[in-house]
């Protein structure tokens, strides 16, 4: 079931800024570097930007859920942030991403240019609700997202388009998503998400649902003494195998803006 806002304001397509160079940043845009440097994303000032949470997903897709092995597919890819991890810091070899955003996949098509991944990340413009279109059963061995947290009747709608999609359910549920992954996943392949604890219970339903057997979860702390605000969550089609639950990650260890060695190592 596909869900839309029926009240959901009417935006237009954000314009692609022209560009002399695909790899230098046009009007309303920037160039960050991570890792390091080792990875370089060019993004819109006022657009949906990534966070913390794609490298935590990225990371945890390829130690956990074995996602360094086999096709990966990152369902709402945006700009391109989780295959380019995938590719420059994690090593992986077979990445597609797909985006329903023309803005955005433009967008991510300059970053894997700019960070020279055409030989391993392939981008595809489409619908994760319409899957069956793009793709084969069975076509890949793990499927990453990292989905829409809010419903689309909770909290305000941010006015801008590239943000409100990526941040409320107006265009897929969390339904949507696992069914995709179901269809895209190969026997025993793995889905990665990363969620709010807040709707672990659905997220659970929903997973069981499909027929999709959770096998790790980790909870995401922003400091030790502070309640779990995400989770990381590996499920596996087909598969019968007891949940294991992994040891925290904690994003801050001390007091001060300062990341924990576990995520230092990921964000250096």
């Amino acid at each position: 079931m596909r869900v839309l806002a029926p009240s959901s304001p009417a935006w237009p397509e954000p314009e692609v800024p022209a560009r002399a160079a695909p790899e230098a940043p046009g009007p309303g845009e920037t160039l960050d570097a991570i890792c390091g440097g080792e990875v370089q994303v060019l993004q819109r000032r006022t657009g949906y930007r990534f966070n913390l949470d794609s490298l935590l997903l990225a990371h945890f897709a390829v130690q956990t859920g074995g996602a360094g092995r086999g096709r990966i597919i990152d369902l709402g890819t945006g700009c391109g942030i989780v295959p380019l991890l995938l590719s420059r810091r994690l090593g992986c070899t077979d990445v597609t991403g797909l985006e329903l955003q023309p803005g955005l996949f433009s967008l991510a098509q300059r970053n894997v240019h700019l960070n020279r991944c055409e030989h391993s990340v392939s981008l595809v413009l489409g619908d994760l609700c319409q899957v069956d279109q793009k793709f084969g059963r069975g076509s890949f061995a793990h499927v990453l997202c990292n989905p829409p947290y809010r419903a689309p009747a909770s909290g305000r709608v941010n006015t801008e388009r590239e943000r409100a999609l990526a941040r409320h359910e107006l265009t897929c549920a969390l339904v949507d998503v696992v069914r995709a992954a179901r269809y895209l996943l190969e026997a025993r392949g793995g889905l990665s998400l990363v969620y709010p604890v807040s709707r672990f219970s659905e997220l659970a339903t929903t997973l069981k649902a499909e027929r999709l057997s959770m096998r790790h979860l980790r909870l995401v702390h922003p400091r030790p003494d502070r309640p779990a605000k995400l989770l990381l969550l590996h499920a596996v089609r087909s598969s019968r195998a007891p949940l294991v639950v992994l040891p925290p990650l904690v994003v801050h260890s001390a007091p001060g803006p300062a990341f924990s060695p576990e995520v230092s190592a990921m964000v250096g």
